[in-house]
């Protein structure tokens, strides 16, 4: 049974869960609508909060969903993932259920399982979605930023799925993220369970690596063709610009580890110092090496990482250019009118006639030649 569980909230974080489902984790979901869930037939666990039909992209609902039923849903989770060492709550950040309820939950949760870890799965919008969205973008990252007890952060980003699917529709970046995200987490998790004479990567190292505060990404970079340690250390470097997550923008990685596969004489061009030399040498590093006639491959794994100011900064700059308009969208909602000018042309509806009665002997007489 895998050590770490991933519980959705809303539709993407459903999606999401239906997918680590898939690959054997311990799943379950949570919903305002039942008619979402629903879709998610490999998820068994399921609990939509009574009372709603959706959120609506907005977050206040699904706050107030959690408020209203915190009691429940604790109870729910607790009933639905069994010895597991770390939970992910996974969600979009720019829907209503999700966003709204996520932070909220995720704080409760970390005081009410004090013997797991409480991380996120965080889906970040494509740079091109309407301005709610990015407000609830912002919002819901800066409320996750702010707890305290929190472990890994996952941000997946769909604008990196974009770039390289620029043609893709927006169910096909989704589902190529939502898949991404798990096998990186899986993969990792897989390797727990090998051996080496060489060095293991094993669960306790992982969970010390996600147990982190902060953001962490998981890459991983094929290095067939590398002739030199400075080859090597660039792969590396660009994997973690070109992966699911938001890149790296600055310095500051606590924990990492680094897990090589692949033959014995590529080994020599592993040079640490080189590889982390633009992010800065981590605390602590935990390595995993595994010998094997196959493609070499690096995978990094970087916790502690500052929340990517420059990318979160990208959502929220149309917000403050169109600052006057938006305001005043919001402001006129309640109060714009329509004056007519021909009002007074309402006293010129036709009248019905009066009708009054006659005699039958008056009107045959009317009509007396």
């Amino acid at each position: 049974m895998k050590s770490i569980g991933i519980l959705g909230v809303g539709q993407a974080g459903g999606n999401i869960a239906e997918i680590a489902s898939a690959l054997g984790f311990q799943t379950a979901l949570i919903n305002t609508n039942q008619h979402d869930g629903l879709v998610n037939t490999r998820v068994e666990k399921k609990y939509f909060v009574p009372g709603f039909k959706g959120a609506g992209q907005d977050r206040s609902i699904g706050l107030r969903a959690i408020q209203d039923n915190y009691r429940e849903i604790i109870d729910f989770v607790k009933q639905s993932f069994k010895d597991i060492r770390l939970l992910l709550v996974a969600f979009s950040t720019d829907g209503g259920t999700g966003s709204g309820m996520s932070p909220l939950l995720i704080d409760l949760l970390v005081d009410q399982l004090p013997d797991i870890n409480i991380g996120a799965i965080a889906v970040v919008p494509e740079r091109n979605v309407l301005a709610g969205n990015r407000i609830n973008t912002a919002e819901c990252i800066q409320e996750i930023s702010k707890i305290e007890g929190i472990s890994s952060v996952f941000l997946v980003d769909n604008d990196q799925m974009r770039r390289s699917n620029p043609q893709s529709s927006k169910q096909k970046i989704y589902l190529a993220s939502n898949h991404q995200v798990m096998e990186a987490i899986n993969r990792v998790l897989q390797v727990t369970q090998k051996s080496s004479f060489y060095g293991n990567f094993d669960e306790t190292d992982l969970m010390n690596i996600l147990g982190t505060r902060g953001v962490t990404i998981i890459s991983s970079a094929t290095i067939t063709d590398a002739k030199s340690t400075a080859d090597v250390s660039s792969k590396i470097q660009r994997s973690w610009a070109n992966s699911v997550f938001c890149p790296v923008e600055t310095t500051g990685v606590i924990r990492a580890g680094l897990i090589f596969e692949g033959p014995e004489n590529m080994t020599r061009l592993i040079n640490m110092p080189l590889i982390f030399e633009r992010i800065g040498e981590p605390l602590q590093l935990f390595e995993g090496t595994y010998i094997l006639e196959s493609d070499p491959t690096i995978t990094t794994i970087l916790a502690g990482l500052p929340f990517p100011t420059r990318r979160l900064s990208a959502v929220e700059e149309s917000i403050e250019k169109n600052k006057d308009r938006l305001e005043n969208l919001v402001n006129t909602e309640h109060t714009q009118k329509y004056e007519s000018r021909i009002s007074w042309a309402s006293n010129l509806r036709t009248k019905k006639p009066e009708k009054q009665a006659a005699s039958i002997s008056s009107k045959l007489a009317k009509y007396q030649r």
